[in-house]
């Protein structure tokens, strides 16, 4: 499998989505790519959620036109905020 091809359903969920501001929980991501994320992404969301291209998880968003801009913790739940680049 290519780099990154684990994360298609989220990158064509968001090439489809023309928002400035996408905010996702984990739990819809996994649903995107159906599949649970890795623990990484839970215990070490700042390094695992970065806009590191060498990740492939990366690969979806950026590709996409999008990097991630923080993660929110609220109670039980975690989610992602995905940012449109500016062109």
């Amino acid at each position: 499998m290519p780099k990154g091809d684990a994360y298609l359903g989220l990158k064509h969920y968001l090439q489809k989505n023309n928002e400035e501001k996408i905010i996702l929980t984990f739990e819809e991501v996994e649903k995107k790519i159906n599949r649970k994320l890795p623990q990484s992404a839970y215990k070490h969301p700042e390094s695992w959620w970065s806009n590191n291209y060498d990740h492939s998880q990366a690969i979806a968003w950026i590709d996409a036109g999008y990097y991630t801009d923080f993660v929110t913790e609220t109670f039980d739940t975690q989610r992602i905020i995905f940012i449109k680049v500016k062109k």
